[in-house]
């Protein structure tokens, strides 16, 4: 029996012990609960400040600087734009907040990069104005500026207008160039073509040259010609002039009856640079391969490639078409005059067209070459240096593609001008070779290295989590070597990977039987029953098997989150289900609070002004208070408080109505003293004694004095005194006289009890009976006792009147307890 009633005791105190347990943990719960409302009140109110200060960035770098939350810290960054305050927060967040120390890094960045925007396009404009104060402009040179433009992007707004106007005058220079060219081109071109004008045409044409050539030459853009062009308009047409002054006196000869044959061997000959001379059968009829409708589909497409500038393409068919004369007759077919105006114009196009091609394609050169030698000046990556030589040569190959080939002058410069620029870059790449096989060695070396210390690694084997980190610092030291040859790269990055598949198999292999086990303990928590007491100790203990598994054995990251997150969802699961059975208990504290909050409503409605009904109403509400349960614990306190405070108020109440008592009886105790005294003076009165003792008495008796026994004094007092007769009042005012010495010495003893002030005269006196007094304390053991027996002497002892008497027994009324007089 006895056994059973330990088991019986044990149990009971395991169960305590439990229910002890749970309820520190859901303590510490509701305390982190309250911590975390608290902070994210904290944080609110951090945040209300950082709006608040928005437009004062020293404010808001000052609350960024003391903000101790992310997304605090975050909301200041946002309102930052000052290089000062971006570099101050960046310096102060660049290793405690990432995002932060992000943000400011790109706003530093893009100012920079603005600032560099700012820079390049005041350097456009500076470059455009370099340009307007030349005399001439070149085409590349434009170009150029424009390539430098289209790097800036976007190109800042303010410069626009500035470089827009700039832009819009180089290229009316240039187009006035051009057309400065054009017309010595056209002249040219109609000097060439000019064999069979009439002679009254030739004339005026020559007039007409003269003063294009004339206007030209006394242009102010004759600088910007290309070099020899000018003279050479002008020698052909010299030419032109004296070959027609000569026909002319040919003329004149045949007319005379000259020999022809000397005068044609004597006549020069004129042959235009672009006329094709075709050599024709003897035949007055000719047979080609061609029909009329593909003579007519290949003109078709010798205009269309003429109207698209297609010189190539207008070449190759002019070649499928140089049979044809349109002077002859051929015998397929007939062609008419509009198919042969058609075929001519065109020849006269293409003719005209390369004539422009070929002076063009020159002038493209020249600059190309310019801009070639220009490049040694400029400070060039070697990817832009491969770059821009490459875009170079081909560009000269479509130039000779296009318009034929070029002097060999022109391109020896051309392509030591390329060599000259590219050579930076060859001695870049040969560097970079050398590094490279540099890089190899240290690779071998390291790979030689590695593979001795992996198996001695494997040897000693000590700890998963150093395997793993060796790994991992084998992995960085590959990654620092240098970039190697391709033909070596996929040889050594085999032969690392089969090192690290030696060290990461058995890694590996644990990390699948860590899995294996990290699963059962989650199914472990899972399989926890939330109602047991005991639950929330196993699930602690699953926690710290966790915490200490993960700390021997790490898992690949994927794994370690995803296993964790369920075992951490496992783990809520229970605390849910300890959260509900904590939910029905705060219910019934919500039911507990309404209640006891009623209850103050209750008291807070009572006005009553009878003691024994308040008395009644305070025990009432005392017994109801107890018997209601327990409240939410973040109310409890004020709860209490409040019911408290009600209770004061109703028993101040009490007090007060006690006191208003109090007050009552003193004041009638003071009236029936005054009766006294009234009535003690009246006796020591010579005239009309007797009629001012009945006036008092007849004012004792409407007074009604309470049965207190210092009421009881002044009762047998004033009766002892209203009693006086005729016969005895000269020997009641002689007592009367008598009893003063003995009312002043207990006045002067009750005044040294109380601490009352004494009269000046007595001052000595006092001094004495204070020693005297002293004695008899520590006699009697205390004051208390001693005054009330000497006040009730005093009150009870009639005496002569005066003002002092009067004035004294005042101040030591003043000083009783009240409750004397109730």
């Amino acid at each position: 029996m006895f056994e059973f009633l330990s088991k019986l005791v044990s149990r009971r105190s395991s169960n305590k012990l439990d229910e002890q347990v749970m309820a520190q943990s859901l303590q510490k719960i509701h305390n982190e609960e309250v911590k975390q409302k608290n902070k994210e009140q904290e944080r609110l109110e951090y945040r209300q400040k950082i709006d608040a200060c928005a437009k004062n960035e020293e404010d808001t770098l000052a609350l960024l600087l003391n903000c101790d939350f992310a997304d605090g810290r975050y909301a200041a960054a946002q309102n930052l734009y000052s290089v000062a305050c971006l570099e101050q927060a960046l310096q102060a967040t660049r290793n405690t907040d990432k995002r932060v120390a992000k943000l400011m890094q790109t706003r530093l960045e893009k100012i920079a990069e603005h600032a560099r925007i700012i820079t390049a396009a005041q350097a456009c404009l500076q470059q455009a104005d370099q340009l307007l104060s030349q005399d001439i402009v070149l085409a590349n040179q434009l170009i150029e500026l424009d390539k430098q433009v289209a790097q800036l992007t976007p190109f800042p707004a303010e410069f626009s207008p500035l470089l827009d106007e700039r832009r819009v005058t180089l290229q009316s220079r240039l187009n006035s160039q051009m057309e400065l060219q054009r017309k010595l081109l056209q002249v040219q071109q109609e000097v060439a073509q000019a064999q069979d004008l009439a002679e009254g045409d030739v004339a005026s044409q020559l007039t007409q040259w003269k003063e294009v050539v004339s206007t030209c030459a006394s242009s102010s853009l004759v600088a910007a010609l290309p070099k020899n062009l000018l003279s050479d308009v002008q020698n052909k047409i010299a030419m032109f002039e004296r070959a027609g002054q000569d026909k002319t006196v040919q003329t004149q000869d045949q007319s005379h009856g000259l020999n022809t044959e000397v005068n044609s061997a004597a006549e020069p000959k004129v042959i235009k640079p672009t006329e094709v001379v075709v050599k024709r059968p003897k035949n007055s009829e000719l047979v080609i391969n061609l029909s009329l409708a593909q003579i007519e589909e290949l003109v078709s497409q010798f205009e269309e490639a003429l109207e698209q500038g297609s010189i190539q393409s207008a070449r190759q068919i002019e070649k499928k078409l140089q049979e044809i004369d349109t002077k002859q007759n051929y015998r397929q077919f007939q062609m008419s005059a509009a198919l042969k105006e058609r075929l001519n114009s065109a020849r006269k196009e293409l003719s005209n067209l390369m004539s422009w091609a070929k002076w063009s394609g020159n002038v493209s050169r020249d600059e190309l070459i310019s801009t070639a030698e220009k490049l040694t000046t400029l400070s060039l990556t070697p990817k832009e240096i491969v770059e821009t030589v490459s875009a170079l040569r081909e560009q000269w190959k479509q130039m000779e593609t296009k318009g034929g080939g070029a002097p060999k002058e022109l391109w020896l410069r051309f392509d030591a001008a390329c060599n000259l620029v590219y050579a930076p870059a060859a001695l870049h790449f040969q560097n970079q070779a050398d590094v490279r096989k540099s890089n190899l060695h240290k690779a071998e070396e390291l790979l030689a290295r590695l593979s001795a210390e992996a198996v001695q690694y494997l040897n000693d084997f000590q700890d998963w989590k150093l395997l793993r980190a060796k790994i991992l610092e084998m992995q960085q030291e590959w990654k620092k070597l240098g970039p190697v040859d391709r033909k070596d790269k996929a040889r050594l990055e085999t032969a690392f990977e089969d090192l690290l598949s030696s060290l990461e198999a058995p890694l590996e292999q644990r990390q699948k039987e860590e899995i294996l086990s990290r699963e059962k303990m989650i199914a472990e928590v899972e399989s926890l029953d939330a109602t047991q007491k005991s639950s929330i100790n196993q699930l602690r203990s699953l926690q710290q098997r966790w915490q200490l598994q993960a700390a021997m054995v790490p898992l690949q990251r994927r794994d370690e989150q995803k296993l964790w997150e369920r075992f951490r969802a496992a783990c809520d699961g229970v605390f849910e289900k300890k959260r509900k059975v904590a939910e029905s208990a705060d219910q019934q504290r919500q039911q507990n609070l309404e209640a006891k909050l009623a209850i103050c409503q209750q008291l807070a409605l009572e006005e009553t002004t009878d003691q024994a009904s308040i008395r009644r109403v305070i025990e009432k509400a005392n017994t109801e208070w107890r018997a209601i349960g327990h409240v939410p614990r973040a109310q409890e306190q004020q709860i209490d408080k409040d019911f408290q405070g009600q209770i004061q108020r109703l028993q101040d109440a009490i007090e007060q109505l006690q006191s208003q008592v109090r007050q009552q009886k003193l004041q009638q105790f003071l009236d029936g003293l005054s009766f006294c005294q009234q009535l003690e003076s009246a006796v020591e009165a010579e005239h009309n004694w007797s009629e001012q003792v009945a006036s008092v008495v007849k004012q004792w008796e409407e007074l009604a004095l309470g049965s207190a026994k210092l009421n009881n004094v002044l009762k047998t007092r004033f009766q002892f005194v209203a009693k006086i007769s005729t016969e005895s009042i000269d020997q009641c005012r002689q007592q009367l006289q008598d009893n003063g010495k003995q009312w002043d010495a207990m006045c002067l003893h009750l005044e040294i009890l109380l601490g009352v002030d004494s009269p000046a005269a007595l001052s000595e006196e006092r001094l004495q009976k204070q020693i005297e007094v002293l004695q008899q304390a520590l006699r009697s053991g205390g004051d208390k006792q001693q005054v009330q027996e000497l006040i009730f002497k005093l009150i009870g002892l009639s005496v002569s009147q005066n003002d002092s008497r009067v004035h004294r027994l005042q101040s030591l009324i003043a000083k009783l307890d009240t409750s004397l007089f109730a």
